[in-house]
């Protein structure tokens, strides 16, 4: 299984872990106290994961998006992989 397949099941059972510990825990005292520790929680492992996950040849962040604005590069974060490495274009493994 290549690095982007991984990430999409990843993500996959993110969102159905997400909603069946929604539905689950909810009706529960606190439930909802659970439901954004889970999204804090999974915001810190998806920015660890965003500087972590770097390309080999360049050593760029896959997940960092580059962006032309009135003349300046700016960046932007991206949930899902890309196929190719954005900087230099290489083909994911």
């Amino acid at each position: 299984m290549n690095k982007r397949a991984c990430s999409l099941t990843v993500l996959g059972a993110w969102v159905a872990v997400f909603f069946l510990l929604g539905l689950g825990v909810w009706s529960f005292q606190g439930g909802e106290l659970m439901l954004i520790a889970y999204l804090i929680l999974s915001a810190i492992v998806y920015g660890l994961c965003a500087f972590l996950i770097r390309c080999p040849d360049c050593r760029m962040p896959f997940l960092l998006v580059p962006i032309r604005f009135i003349g300046m590069d700016l960046y932007r974060w991206s949930i899902l992989l890309p196929r190719r490495c954005r900087h230099c274009g290489k083909q994911l493994e």
